[in-house]
């Protein structure tokens, strides 16, 4: 599966009234001036390596045969009509299934007019989306570097094509393995690398995040791959167009699967935006610990898929606020009553039972019920302590803390980073797990945290000035 990069959100430069709101976290400027300059050094290094790639691809390939040429020029039609019918995927990204055809062309004919066709065909679909030079030069070069490492592997290990020997000796087995599996890990790490740049985040965080969503399909599509190419060499052109149908349906399969995740996922984040309405101190609150969350459930080695779930929780962690009761209380400047209180301790258990109305949340509802519980047993609804406090709930008090800590209130300023780090020191193992808070202390995504801390701070400083436009680079990666 391919994907494309698609956000294109404002970020404010560092004004003097801006640095000096967020001295208190150690805000280093970094302008969306910045920002685009390396990403444009990031797309030279990549178009520079796939010319190198190419040059390395025509020296060493051997020239086509006109039976390789006619087998090229059927794959990159289908390769063109898989990649004009893109679709959206997870994040910021869209895709297509374009890499089996052009894989299937590789295995036929690992030569340099494979290279030409794939990197044409990326070209005028790019052309075709009128995406902007930038963009297209990242897309076009990425894809070309993945595939000639697999025309490269493929020379080296000497495979035979099908279009060649009917027979296929497991070391041309091998060869197509390694092969595909390279392709697919040199296109990911690829636009991995454009997402770290622009987001500022640890390129192997952002390449194990991606990865986990989409490994497995990609992996399973890899034998499509050789068996298109096979069913070319055997039974001609006709059954290979023929193919494309079912493919074109792996697609459609994919696009309507995310879509569906996709309007869920909105309208929760719609609900959440409609509570914290009522308060502007808390503008953005769950979408930022749901982000905290799911860095802290990665940095303790949490599994992928409950990683999203947590996040999902995290998201939803305030959601019993929508009841009514609650306006008056999040608008009030001073101190809560006891009955204010009360009131307010009760969301977490209200925001259980509207979720666990949702069939599709309900694992969600012990970690929304008792996100609230301290360690020492002395938080609410039930006062649970320990290991009995769902490990999503640990995790959100630690995001939800962080958020809180280094917010503006109209009481106090953001905390700076070493007061939050000395703040999570002192209360591990009275309000937070001492197992997780350890870990998450000493593991390098504390670093990865602050820094979407300080993105988050700029962005809603809302200081006058010129303002930049981040500039992300539309990636295709398997």
């Amino acid at each position: 599966m391919t994907q494309n990069v698609h956000r294109g959100r404002t970020v404010r430069p560092c004004t003097r009234s801006t640095v000096r709101r967020c001295a208190g976290l150690d805000l280093k400027p970094w302008t969306g001036v910045h920002l685009y300059m390396s990403i444009r050094s990031y797309v030279a290094l990549v178009v520079s390596s796939a010319c190198l790639m190419a040059l390395a691809v025509a020296l060493f390939s051997a020239a086509p045969s006109v039976a390789e040429i006619g087998a090229i020029a059927c794959f990159v039609i289908i390769g063109v009509l898989s990649h004009a019918l893109l679709y959206r995927t997870a994040g910021s990204s869209s895709g297509s299934v374009a890499f089996i055809p052009f894989l299937a062309a590789a295995a036929l004919s690992p030569t340099w007019i494979t290279l030409v066709g794939v990197a044409g065909t990326v070209a005028l679909v790019e052309y075709q989306s009128k995406r902007a030079i930038l963009k297209a030069a990242f897309n076009v070069a990425q894809f070309s570097v993945a595939v000639s490492v697999a025309i490269l592997t493929l020379i080296m290990f000497g495979a035979r094509s099908p279009l060649t020997f009917s027979d296929t000796p497991p070391a041309s087995i091998v060869a197509y393995a390694v092969s595909f599996v390279l392709f697919l890990l040199t296109n990911s790490v690829a636009v991995s690398g454009a997402i770290a740049i622009s987001e500022r985040r640890k390129l192997h965080e952002v390449w194990r995040t991606n990865a986990s969503s989409t490994a497995l399909y990609d992996l399973m599509s890899l034998p499509f791959a050789y068996g298109y190419a096979k069913i070319y060499a055997d039974l001609g052109a006709g059954w290979a167009m023929a193919l494309a149908v079912p493919l074109l349906g792996l697609r459609h399969f994919y696009r309507v699967n995310w879509q569906l995740e996709r309007t869920n996922r909105e309208l929760l984040q719609l609900m959440v935006k409609a509570i914290e309405a009522r308060d502007p101190y808390t503008s953005g609150h769950s979408r930022r610990v749901a982000e905290y969350a799911s860095i802290i459930a990665r940095a303790v080695g949490v599994k992928p898929k409950l990683v999203d779930r947590i996040g999902m929780a995290a998201l939803l962690h305030d959601v019993g606020k929508i009841h009514e009761d609650f306006a008056p209380i999040l608008r009030k400047p001073s101190g809560l009553s006891p009955e204010e209180r009360t009131t307010m301790e009760s969301h977490s258990e209200r925001g259980a039972q509207l979720v666990a109305t949702v069939s599709q949340l309900e694992d969600l509802v012990p970690i929304i019920r008792h996100h609230h519980e301290r360690w020492d047993g002395t938080g609410y609804p039930a006062r649970i302590s320990g290991e009995a406090i769902p490990l999503g709930a640990r995790i959100i008090m630690l995001a939800d803390t962080i958020d809180a800590m280094t917010s503006d209130r109209p009481y106090r300023a953001a905390l700076g980073e070493q007061d939050v780090v000395s703040e999570l020191t002192r209360m591990s193992g009275r309000q937070f797990d001492p197992h997780l808070c350890a870990a998450f202390l000493r593991s390098s995504a504390q670093v990865s945290l602050f820094n979407v801390v300080r993105r988050a701070r700029v962005e809603l400083s809302g200081d006058s000035g010129h303002a930049v436009t981040r500039r992300e680079i539309v990636a295709l990666t398997a």
